[in-house]
């Protein structure tokens, strides 16, 4: 069983990217890998895969078999997929040449055969192969499990988890209108959701009318679950909406990562049914310099922890340190859930599994988030906790902030 491509030819929708920037991206890749001396390269991460082809499913359990063969020394490509995928992989025009597991995920002997069967009999054992034990995909044991069949085919195997995420990091001006078209979307939904607040509405519901207009338009599934918590629970940091029903006076937390073609900000707010105690939009106005701060301060050329840096120092000015739960970010891009995070944070003190921080620099194309998460437990009425989630785009002038969201308690009346 092979590539159905005559079902290309009834392609009747509009595509995230022209061939040439897939074509620009595997260049670059193919680039990345000369330098760090791998010859081939074997990617089974979505995001990574989604960047390079376009393609996109959503179940990303443990043993996928979904793996996109990149060389070195070759424009040629070559995807592994179950045989239930075919139609998927037949309609991603930049796929062109693949092989088909006809019996499942990837989850033994026979299958992992499949794979160094084909490699060896296309001359691509003999050299060295990146694999990607780190991340969201199969599970290590199984990429090990590879790993050990090409070793034995006379690969010399090692990890290249992040050498495309590096590439990812800085956008093409292509990969940059949609980020901003996210965010505007984003934005929309924040205020039909605002909107439509009001007592008695379950927090359930709530994500119902977010969903419903970022689906309304063209929108993907957000790059994480949303993020919705009320009342007392307005400061439970990554809670998933429940059957609570919002009152008046409640504060009502809602942190989203749109997301178009895959690309996503992260966008958070605290919204209040009616009108929120006076404590709370203290809170607020403070914390929103931090952001102010940012865009004043931060260059070009600056390593990225240079905005932790600016950030904290205005909040522990303004008071707020003995309140603050979070305060950093991280770059964004593309994404699938369970997870929007990559690997790379601004904080200075956090590890990374590549580049370091500082060798991370604030260069045109770079889109990352910042938070600033307060919890406050003593007794305040509406809530135990306030925050805003803020993403930015780099110009050739720095950051440009990407909502147009005032940093504040947005009242439901408006």
């Amino acid at each position: 069983m092979g590539l159905k491509t005559h079902l290309r030819d009834e392609i009747d929708w509009l595509l995230p990217f022209p061939a040439e920037e897939y074509a620009d991206r595997r260049q670059r890749t193919r680039a990345a890998m000369a330098k760090a001396g791998v010859d081939v390269l074997l990617l089974c991460r979505f995001p990574d895969m989604n960047w390079l082809t376009g393609y996109d499913m959503i179940l990303n359990h443990l043993r996928n078999p979904a793996t996109l063969v990149v060389r070195a020394d070759s424009n040629d490509t070559l995807f592994f997929d179950a045989a239930a995928h075919t139609t998927i992989v037949s309609l991603v025009p930049e796929i062109r040449d693949a092989v088909f597991f006809d019996h499942g995920p990837m989850a033994d002997a026979e299958d992992f055969d499949i794979i160094t069967n084909e490699l060896a009999a296309r001359g691509l054992v003999g050299g060295t192969i990146g694999l990607q034990f780190w991340g969201w995909g199969p599970h290590p044991t199984v990429i090990e499990a590879l790993a050990e069949k090409l070793r034995a085919k006379g690969a010399n195997v090692v990890d290249a988890s992040l050498l495309v995420e590096t590439q990812r990091l800085y956008k093409s001006p292509r990969e940059q209108e949609v980020v901003r078209q996210a965010a505007a979307k984003g934005d929309n939904a924040l205020e039909a959701a605002r909107t439509a607040m009001a007592p008695g509405m379950m927090e359930t519901e709530i994500e119902a009318v977010l969903t419903a207009s970022l689906m309304a338009q063209g929108c993907n599934y957000p790059a994480i679950h949303t993020m919705i918590g009320s009342g007392v629970r307005s400061g439970t940091h990554h809670s998933a909406p429940t059957h609570r029903r919002v009152k008046e006076g409640d504060l009502v937390s809602i942190d989203f990562c749109p997301a178009l073609h895959r690309y996503h900000v992260n966008t958070c707010r605290t919204f209040s049914i009616g009108k929120a105690d006076d404590r709370w939009i203290e809170v607020m106005e403070k914390a929103a310099g931090s952001i102010d701060a940012i865009l004043e301060n931060i260059k070009v050329g600056d390593p990225l922890p240079r905005v932790d840096e600016v950030a904290h120092a205005h909040i522990e000015k303004v008071g707020l340190m003995d309140k603050a739960w979070w305060i950093g970010g991280y770059p964004l891009g593309i994404s699938f859930p369970p997870d929007w995070t990559g690997a790379y944070w601004n904080h200075w003190e956090e590890e990374t599994f590549g580049p370091t921080p500082e060798q991370l620099t604030v260069q045109p194309g770079l889109v990352f988030n910042y938070e600033n998460q307060f919890d406050v437990w003593e007794g305040w009425p509406g809530g135990t906790g306030c925050n805003f989630i803020e993403s930015f785009i780099v110009t050739e002038d720095g950051p440009e902030l990407l909502s147009r969201l005032p940093r504040t308690i947005l009242s439901s009346e408006g």
